[in-house]
């Protein structure tokens, strides 16, 4: 009886923990609309201070530089880094370098966007993200 006890105590634990962990899970993760305005789209040129691979999204630090001289820091966010991988992007955004980005701006105002486009020095585009559905999320130009 005192196994039989365990077991089932065991049990209810494990399935209460994998609940908790699954409700968590899915009340974290949104729509997009939801954080940014994605009717609108914003641009800026600035120097990428630092690129993450991270989940659930893929992160860009950016530090504009404005006409009078005041620096501003941002965030973009974009697809996970699974796709970044399979696009073959993991490796192709340098801290140091200067890109146009353009983006779909927080409604919060916070200085964070969604990510759309980076355009590289060079003039290769690559798109992040679109609103027409029937185009991959995630091509260079």
């Amino acid at each position: 009886m005192r196994r039989t006890m365990f077991g089932l105590l065991a049990a209810v634990g494990a399935m209460s923990s994998g609940g908790l962990l699954v409700s968590a899970t899915v009340e974290a993760h949104h729509a997009i609309q939801a954080e940014f305005d994605t009717k609108k789209t914003e641009e800026i040129t600035g120097v990428l201070t630092r690129f993450a691979m991270i989940n659930p999204h893929v992160r860009w630090y950016f530090e504009e530089t404005k006409p009078d001289g005041t620096k501003v820091e941002w965030q973009f966010t974009a697809s996970g880094p699974g796709a970044m991988r399979d696009a073959g992007l993991a490796r192709i955004f340098k801290p140091g370098v200067t890109y146009k980005v353009t983006f779909a701006p927080a409604h919060s105002g916070a200085k964070v966007g969604r990510l759309r486009t980076m355009t590289f020095p060079d003039g290769r585009t690559v798109t992040m993200y679109h609103e027409d559905p029937t185009k991959s999320d995630v091509k260079v130009e």
